[in-house]
């Protein structure tokens, strides 16, 4: 035998240790942080401090201000955005600037101009990680940033809660907000422990070594207990979509958690009849409410009725961001009723699109998984997984229509996809590769030239 060259194409790079301090301009990771350190903060946080622990909060409620002109200064400064037309984030920007906006017709002109504010500096700044054409190792240290600063926040708060989500016997869901003081209710301390489970997961079974095979199951585990206890049906519901979704859509998952799931189930059956099994679920769901509590889920419907009456109030470009509160006097728990009602039928449109043209490019790169390497093949799949998370959450809460931590998790997760899916469509780089060649009898081989 001998060997005849062919071209293979090649996208993306060997499953390696990510680059902590490379690819990523170092402006656009201090930016980043800047952005992670203003969560839970506001406006009101704004006024000169009573007393030492003051000043912490006044300092994030104030970064704003600083990372909003740097990271337009840095953008507008580099000229060409390397994205696609129909980028996610770039439709996001669109729904963020009608609402900026509609502040002028905001009951809160203040209030709904810094939320304005934080909203286009979490677009602005991921957008600073793209340099060039090819940026798609900044995008990649953009999503692993992400993701290990919220696993960071997950293990503050579980410790923070160990109390609730350790050592309580029934449920977390009530003593939560006692437990962290009022600073998060049970669905955010349950979105914060899904991102990083479902990560772990997904990496556990794409991972040949042990230690790390262990690390990320252990992480898993406890994340998704911690989901269990805090009762928020939103986050349970989310994670056993995105957990059935990485199944579907990962063949290495299939073949090792599937068997294992069913095996689960059979025994739980065999432990418990399948009437009683029922009842537990019910109950687990219910909360304690009555009937009528759980079909309005926890007075949802009746918020979704005043919201969208609130809505024909304003219907073109709507009243700026928090128009929820400002107008209903509490959240309106729908991430596109929200959307709505801060932007009006103008941003809906192109939010609602954020999410159909995230999804395509999801599938867009899929159907190319033959051409990644592994670590981006890994990549690509947790982005749909946190993404399938993410959607369905939107129904219950809002999600990226409004600053949060999932504005910022899926602004990482769109960056990423936008920036891949660019580098899939440029004409591929060739290499050529061995390819055993028969040698005929007589030991002439006709030709060795490279074949394409």
């Amino acid at each position: 035998m001998a060997a005849a060259y062919t071209t293979r194409p090649v996208v993306g790079r060997r499953f390696s240790r990510p680059r902590w301090l490379g690819g990523a301009p170092l402006s656009a990771m201090i930016l980043w942080t800047c952005l992670w350190c203003n969560l839970n903060t506001g406006p009101w946080f704004i006024a000169m401090p009573e007393s030492l622990s003051d000043w912490p909060n006044l300092v994030r409620a104030t970064l704003p201000f600083v990372v909003l002109p740097v990271a337009a200064f840095l953008v507008l400064r580099r000229g060409k955005l390397f994205l696609p037309k129909n980028a996610p984030s770039r439709l996001l920007m669109i729904y963020g600037l009608v609402a900026l906006i509609a502040t002028v017709f905001s009951p809160d002109l203040a209030g709904s101009l810094y939320f304005s504010m934080t909203f286009l500096s979490s677009i602005l700044v991921a957008w600073t990680f793209i340099e060039r054409a090819d940026s798609t190792d900044s995008a990649r240290q953009l999503l692993i940033v992400t993701w290990v600063a919220t696993f960071i926040v997950a293990a503050i708060i579980g410790y923070q809660a160990r109390g609730s989500v350790f050592y309580s016997s029934d449920t977390g869901y009530y003593a939560i907000m006692d437990e962290l003081h009022g600073a998060s209710r049970s669905e955010g301390v349950a979105r914060w422990a899904a991102v990083p489970g479902l990560v772990c997961l997904v990496r556990a079974y794409h991972t040949r070594q042990f230690s790390l095979v262990a690390f990320y199951l252990g992480v898993a585990a406890v994340s998704f207990f911690i989901v269990y206890k805090m009762q928020s049906r939103g986050a349970v519901f989310g994670a056993v979509a995105a957990l059935l979704f990485a199944l579907l859509i990962s063949s290495r998952m299939r073949r090792y958690a599937l068997p294992f799931a069913a095996m689960a189930l059979v025994v739980i059956l065999i432990l418990d009849s399948p009437g009683s099994f029922s009842t537990h679920v019910s109950t687990y769901l219910k909360r304690g409410q009555t009937n009528e509590q759980f079909y309005s889920m926890t007075g949802r419907t009746f918020v979704y009725e005043r919201g969208l009456a609130a809505f024909e109030s304003a219907p073109i470009i709507g009243r700026g961001q928090l128009a929820d509160r400002n107008m209903l006097g509490e959240h309106v728990h729908n991430s596109f009723l929200q959307a709505l009602l801060n932007a009006g039928i103008v941003g809906g449109i192109p939010y609602c699109l954020s999410w159909v043209n995230g999804w395509m490019l999801f599938f867009k790169i899929q159907k190319s998984r033959d051409k990644l390497s592994l670590e981006d093949r890994v990549h690509v799949l947790e982005c749909g997984t946190v993404m399938m998370f993410f959607s369905v959450r939107a129904i219950p809460e809002t999600t990226t229509a409004s600053f949060a931590v999932d504005l910022l998790v899926m602004a990482a997760v769109y960056v990423y996809l936008e920036t891949f899916s660019m580098s899939i469509a440029r004409k591929p780089l060739r290499q050529l590769v061995p390819v055993p060649v028969r040698i005929p009898a007589n030991g002439r081989i006709a030709s060795l030239k490279p074949t394409a």
